[in-house]
């Protein structure tokens, strides 16, 4: 606790953070009536499907607070710039946001290369970066007091996923299949974590470029090995072409990925083919068709009506990370500062938000939100919840 506090202390030294809150113009983003909240996110790019959506959440959001007189009197203003998912458009538009913009934080940017790129710049600035679209452990760790994740990370998703395929299935043969890149590097961390923890026999290990399609080989490989449990690490296309082809091949183990696989399309593709595939994840997204006459129900249709779509899966997260935004800035009263803002977080315990997915706490020491995570398994083209609650 004491060496957190030593680290606000500095970071919001000279940035205005440290000035008495009770005049808003010391405050970076902040005035009497408006808070301004900036995001770079891929709106034109190749993942514009889940940057656009995200985005539309998030000021959705927004809007129905605004409506109600913002927070503590305050408004609350969005201001997106588009990365198209490149690192060098990324750190132009954080520049932008945080030096001509002046934003009081920086909320669900994409991509973990992205956020890395642009964090330190950030809290030299004393903006805080909150909840970004990424589940890499960086976005969290090491410890920092302007830093705040959302998602449980690809790492922990892998271990718990081995873990809980141990205990309750009874596997001890195990393999791998990864992007080959950062991303499918911390899910090789997490699975390896627990191969040594738990004594199992991995008996293959494999990955993949993201624009490969061609799986025939590796399925061919995997069956060969002998392996009961594998846990899988690729996006939505290659997810759907490897593991249909290990079915096509008559290979009947267990197949887990994580949130990166958890869409209503890889559920519903080729006609049942996807049955039975398992995902770990911190996230629940609602199979809306089933939720006619509830608030999830109500919120699509405001939701389709606003934005002329169904929603898709970041829409829901863009949501909810807008209301631990609003939470925290409720928290932290009207002398809002980048440390008020802070210490609001952190108070936040066991929330829970409408679309069922795990609690998420903070606290001086915990800057990551889920507090555990859902297994989710297709059964007859939808996502269904096997188990909630399983530790990480």
């Amino acid at each position: 606790m004491k060496r957190h506090c030593v680290l606000v202390a500095a970071f919001l030294a000279g940035c205005g953070g440290g000035e008495p809150a009770s005049d808003s113009a010391a405050v970076r983003g902040v005035s009497d009536d408006t808070i301004v909240v900036g995001t770079h996110n891929d709106m034109s790019g190749p993942l514009a499907m889940w940057g656009v959506e995200l985005v539309n959440g998030i000021r959705m959001r927004f809007d129905e607070v605004n409506a109600e007189g913002g927070v503590h009197g305050r408004k609350l203003e969005l201001i997106v710039e588009d990365s198209q998912y490149q690192v060098p458009m990324a750190v132009r538009a954080a520049n932008k946001l945080i030096n001509a913009d002046n934003i009081f934080v920086m909320l669900g940017a994409i991509g973990t290369p992205h956020n890395n790129a642009v964090m330190d710049r950030q809290f030299e600035a004393g903006v805080p970066n909150l909840f970004p679209l990424s589940a890499a452990v960086s976005m969290y760790e090491p410890l920092h007091p302007m830093k705040f994740g959302y998602y449980v990370s690809y790492r922990d998703s892998a271990r718990a996923a081995v873990q809980y395929m141990v205990e309750k299935e009874g596997v001890e043969k195990t393999c791998l299949q990864v992007i080959a890149n950062d991303y499918g590097e911390e899910n090789r961390i997490g699975y390896q974590q627990a191969v040594d923890e738990l004594g199992l026999t991995s008996v293959y290990a494999g990955s993949h470029k993201n624009t490969e399609t061609d799986f025939v080989g590796t399925a061919a490989s995997i069956k060969a090995s002998g392996c009961e449990l594998l846990i899988l690490a690729p996006l939505i296309k290659d997810s759907i072409l490897l593991y249909s082809e290990l079915r096509g091949a008559g290979w009947e183990g267990i197949v887990v990925g994580n949130l990166a696989s958890y869409f209503p399309d890889i559920a519903k593709a080729n006609d049942g083919a996807m049955n039975d595939f398992y995902v770990a994840t911190s996230l629940r997204i609602p199979n809306f068709e089933d939720e006619k006459g509830t608030w999830v129900g109500s919120w699509y249709d405001k939701y389709v009506a606003t934005y002329g779509s169904p929603p898709a899966a970041q829409a829901v997260t863009g949501y909810v990370k807008a209301e631990l935004l609003i939470q925290g800035l409720e928290a932290a009263g009207r002398d809002l500062t980048a440390e008020s803002l802070i210490k609001g977080l952190e108070t936040i315990k066991d929330y829970r938000d409408p679309f069922g997915a795990p609690p998420v706490s903070f606290s001086a020491t915990k800057h990551t939100g889920g507090d555990s995570l859902n297994l989710y398994q297709v059964v007859d083209g939808k996502w269904q919840t096997i188990e909630a609650g399983v530790p990480y």
